[in-house]
């Protein structure tokens, strides 16, 4: 039968056809798997999107820490609320796979699904087993292009309103925008420490004033100053001082300036006032200002409109510097002008400036015949403090102005004082003859007069230039050297050709320079020289140089001052061989008679006082030299002069005897009130002291009056009456001799101390008996002439110290010099102080004090 040939014809379908079927199961599986896990992410997603916005946004770590932690925690709640329906997703079967690939592929009739499908009986005939097997093979062919299909989102569905999109667009934004980094915020986000607690108000004022007035700061905020406030609500401040202001704690700050208010009124009412510029800067919860105060003001400091702090400042206007000239400027013979000044401020003078200007009243009358003077710089009278903003001060000031063109013409001056807060003030003006230099040789005179004619007549130079051209003509009795000659020469030459205003302003300095020439002949060289060295030791000792410095510069000096007494001299002779009068017989004034020692011992007692660190002093004694030097001129020797070396001896002695009293009362000091007899620590001097013991010392104080009665003994001899304090200083050395022998330290200690105290006593009282024996003998001399050197001047000592029958000009206001043992003793302080520097150990408060006491010295 064909039914039977078709049964012995069936084949079983391929292994590779079941495990194509099998793999698009498992796709379907995969897919419903996947719709179902993603449809169940939809609302986690979603809150944690929101989550992620507030997070990268910056939000969430802006929000206060309770709320920011009810969102976390609300979050959180929600996460877990929308994870249930994924908890609750399941797997899917095989059977959903098969019935997913059967409706994406658009079989009927379940093709898919029925291969699992057996018979009720497989031992059934053959012919049910052929007709099963058919239809397989038919179900197989039919499912040749079966298809799993993608999965699908379900999101539409389950979102109706797409709520999923503003969040994804804000979560984009803020990754994009988002201040600072996701890591950072995120931990700021879930920081779960306690809040920091909020700063306490803090508020930190105080008042500047400027620097040149040199007051301290003043702290507005302070107990001390709160307490005063309420005693005197009002502030004097000086003016353009700075209020500073630091806030930290509050939310709004405000800081406002306000006028004066009646007791009566309150602050509210006070209106604003304008004119102040406060910069203001705040920055992490600090306010902080800072404003001059320009004008008087109610300072007022708001939060919120409550008042923090309020102060009344009142401010002390700078008054400007006063200045004055105190004398009329004068000036000497060689051309050095001189001025003495005043000047104060309330807060120290910054500096003072002098103008001079030509006067409309001169000799001829007023005015100038010809414009040629006022071609000419105004001469320069430099003005120099000797303090830093001193707040008064007095002082003289020299320029020497001979080589000017002004010299000898009528002037006026003033001078402007100036502060550091930009105040000047001019002083009232003076009238006076601009000093020159007065010229003794015909030659010498003879062109200073034509140099003043080429001065105030630059156009009318043809009549000088015929009397130069006379004086080369005839040089006999006039020109000496062939120097000169050619010099006088060129300078007429010169003026011929000349120009130009150049021209004859060259002309106008040659003739000086000839002039100063003729006039000092030999003299020139050496008085330049002692002039450069003089003004070298002057800045060395206005810039403190180290004492190695000055010793060399004074050695120098000193070599210099002889060659120029010695070309002195010899200009002298040379002029007398010649029948010429010596200069200081053609100008006779008074004067005071000046030995090449006492010039000398001038610069021996520069020399210690720069030693001692008394630089002023020094400066001041070196200008007196100056003084001397310039108006020295030579005299002829004299009979009967004072010999100054017995008393120059005595002083001497008892410099030397007041400093031995003083070294012993320091050995007493130091020796123990319990150690009264021979046994003392060793070391240094204390040891030899200490070896010594009391009798030692005694021994010592025994020697000292013993110098004290030969001292005594010499001031007979010389014609002096020995102070009576001489005698009782005796007796008080010896109570301290008995004192030391019998082991009373204190007793011998009020002993020597009253000793010292009477040698000094008798010093000053010696002093004043040399000084009336040199004004008598003084006296008897004033109209000779001097035995060097007759310095022209307003009769003081060779020293540059007022003489006794000066009245007035006596006393301590007017001999700056320092006594020998007064220098003595500040070298031993100098040396004290710089051996005590240079030891290690020392407190950084010691070393302080130290170094200022030494930077004060110096």
């Amino acid at each position: 039968m064909p039914i039977a040939d078709d049964q012995t014809e069936t084949v079983k379908p391929p292994a590779a056809e079941e495990a194509r079927i099998a793999r698009k199961i498992a796709a379907g599986r995969l897919a419903l798997g996947f719709e179902r896990t993603w449809a169940a992410l939809h609302w986690p997603l979603v809150i944690l999107g929101v989550a992620a916005v507030l997070v990268v946004g910056g939000i969430l770590p802006l929000v206060p820490y309770w709320p920011r932690m009810v969102l976390v925690g609300l979050f959180a709640l929600s996460l877990l609320w929308s994870l249930r329906g994924l908890v609750r997703v399941g797997w899917p079967t095989r059977h959903e796979a098969m019935r997913r690939v059967e409706a994406k592929s658009g079989l009927p009739h379940r093709p898919v699904s029925g291969r699992d499908d057996r018979l009720a009986d497989e031992s059934s005939d053959p012919l049910q087993q052929a007709i099963w097997e058919e239809h397989r093979l038919r179900q197989l062919r039919g499912m040749a292009e079966l298809k799993a299909g993608l999965p699908e989102s379900s999101w539409r569905d389950i979102d109706p309103r797409a709520l999923r999109l503003p969040v994804g667009l804000a979560l984009v934004a803020a990754l994009l925008l988002g201040p600072g980094d996701t890591r950072s915020n995120l931990a700021d986000s879930l920081s779960f420490a306690a809040p920091p607690a909020a700063p306490a108000l803090s508020l930190d004022a105080w008042l500047k004033p400027p620097a040149y007035t040199g007051r301290p700061p003043v702290l507005l905020t302070s107990p001390a100053m709160a307490e005063r406030l309420r005693r005197e609500p009002e502030l004097n401040v000086p003016e353009r001082s700075v209020l500073s202001i630091r806030i930290s704690g509050a939310k709004d700050p405000k800081l406002t300036f306000h006028a004066f208010h009646a007791p009566g009124e309150g602050v509210a009412s006070a209106p604003e006032v304008s004119g102040f510029s406060p910069k203001v800067k705040s920055e992490k919860g600090v306010f902080q200002a800072e404003v001059e105060m320009a004008r008087p003001a109610l300072v007022r400091i708001t939060d919120h409109g409550s008042e923090l702090a309020s102060w009344h400042v009142s401010l002390i206007p700078d008054a400007p510097p006063a200045v004055e000239i105190t004398e009329d400027p004068i000036g000497d013979s060689s051309g050095m002008l001189s001025a003495k000044w005043k000047a104060s401020d309330d807060y120290g003078v910054a500096g003072i400036t002098a103008d001079i200007y030509l006067a409309d009243e001169q000799d001829e009358g007023v005015g100038f015949s010809d414009a040629g003077i006022f071609e000419f710089e105004p001469p320069k009278l430099p003005v120099s403090l000797r303090k830093a903003s001193p707040k008064e001060e007095a002082g003289q000031s020299k320029a020497d102005v001979a080589e000017h063109p002004w010299a000898g013409f009528m002037v006026e001056m003033t001078l402007t004082a100036s502060d550091a807060a930009g105040n000047s003030t001019e002083s009232a003006k003076r009238v006076f003859r601009l000093p020159e230099r007065q010229f003794t040789r015909p030659l010498a005179r003879a062109l200073i007069e034509q140099r003043r004619s080429l001065i105030l007549s630059p156009d009318d130079s043809n009549g000088v230039a015929e009397l130069l051209d006379a004086i080369l003509t005839y040089p006999e009795g006039l020109i000496e050297r062939s120097g000169t000659h050619i010099a006088i020469a060129a300078a007429l030459s010169r003026l011929r050709t000349a120009e130009d205003r150049q021209g004859i302003d060259s002309v106008i300095r040659m003739l000086w320079e000839i002039a100063v020439n003729v006039e000092d002949g030999m003299l020139s060289d050496a008085k330049a020289e002692l002039e450069a060295l003089r003004k070298e030791l002057e800045r060395a000792l206005r810039e403190g140089a180290p004492p190695e410095r000055i010793a060399e510069l004074t050695q120098k000096l000193r070599e210099a001052l002889d060659r120029y007494m010695q070309s002195l001299m010899e200009d002298m002779q040379k002029r007398m061989a010649q029948g010429q009068q010596n200069p200081a017989q053609q100008m006779p004034q008074q004067g005071r008679m000046v030995t090449p020692q006492d010039l000398q011992k001038m610069l021996d007692m520069i020399e210690k006082l720069a030693q001692s660190g008394a630089n002023e002093a020094a400066e001041q004694l070196l200008s007196e030299l100056e003084n001397i030097l310039r108006n020295l001129q030579p005299g002829m020797p004299q009979q009967g002069q004072m010999q100054q070396g017995p008393m120059s001896e005595m002083m001497d002695k008892l410099s030397e005897l007041m400093r031995g009293q003083q070294k012993l009362m320091d050995d007493t000091q130091r020796m123990p009130q319990d150690g009264m007899g021979e046994e003392q620590q060793p070391g240094g001097e204390q040891g030899q002291q200490g070896q010594q013991g009391m009798g030692g010392l005694g021994d010592r104080q025994q020697g000292l009056g013993q110098m004290l009665q030969e001292l005594m003994e010499q001031l007979g001899r010389n014609g002096m009456q020995a102070p009576r304090a001489f005698g009782e200083a005796g007796k008080s050395m010896q109570g301290a001799e008995g004192s030391l022998r019998d082991g009373d330290r204190d007793q011998a200690l009020g002993n020597q101390g009253e000793a010292l105290a009477k040698l000094r006593e008798g010093a000053q009282g010696l002093a004043r008996q040399m000084m009336q024996q040199m004004q008598q003998q003084g006296q008897g001399q004033q109209n000779q002439p001097g035995s060097t050197g007759e310095a022209r001047g307003d009769d003081r000592d060779p020293l540059g110290r007022p003489m006794p029958n000066r009245g007035e000009d006596t006393g301590p206001d007017r001999d700056m010099l320092p006594s020998e043992l007064a220098i003595q003793r500040a070298r031993e302080i100098l040396e004290m102080l710089r051996q005590r520097a240079g030891e290690t150990g020392l407190s950084p408060l010691e070393r302080g004090y130290i170094e200022r006491l030494l930077r004060g010295l110096y």
